[in-house]
């Protein structure tokens, strides 16, 4: 059975306020996890909100609303990407080297979740996208298609060519 709910299958909602409360939440992470600076995709989602309410006329009655903002979501997220490429690497909340020694994970874990950001960072941004919506927004393979304007396969393929390539990064079992 997928792991689409039958929620996020729903007809279109009847407002994009509708929508908007649906989703904001879930789009803000997924952002947050795609780009790594919360404050990034704030400013993220909402553009992505603003391309929506321009096009929400366009979206059929019978469309998956969810995949098409998490499409929507994708692009704008990857566009702001690409517009800071050539600034300096990301700057995180809070980003491990900022935590006193006593507050919060160990060296040795900080170490490893530096590791695994660099290592999700350095993937290329589709399979990057099709990892987080699968395994952070669950997704189902057909919405991450739809989101990424693909088929089921090769959102398939993405996925599992993140994985692979963070378990080469990464020199052990990821999942």
């Amino acid at each position: 059975m997928s792991r689409v709910t039958q929620a996020s299958m729903s007809p279109r909602p009847v407002s994009l306020a509708e929508l908007t409360e649906r989703h904001r939440g879930e789009i803000v992470g997924y952002l947050a996890r795609l780009l790594g600076d919360h404050q990034e995709a704030e400013d993220a989602c909402q553009e992505a909100f603003m391309r929506a309410h321009r096009a929400f006329g366009r979206l059929a009655p019978d469309a998956n609303s969810r995949a098409w903002l998490y499409r929507i979501a994708t692009n704008t997220g990857l566009n702001a990407a690409r517009r800071r490429s050539h600034r300096a690497a990301r700057r995180a909340d809070v980003h491990p080297d900022a935590l006193p020694a006593d507050a919060g994970p160990s060296l040795e874990r900080r170490e490893e979740l530096r590791a695994v950001r660099r290592a999700v960072e350095a993937l290329p941004p589709r399979q990057r996208a099709a990892l987080m919506l699968r395994q952070f927004q669950d997704l189902g393979y057909a919405e991450i298609a739809a989101t990424l304007g693909g088929n089921e396969d090769a959102a398939r393929a993405n996925v599992y060519q993140a994985l692979k390539k963070l378990r080469a990064a990464l020199g052990r079992g990821v999942r």
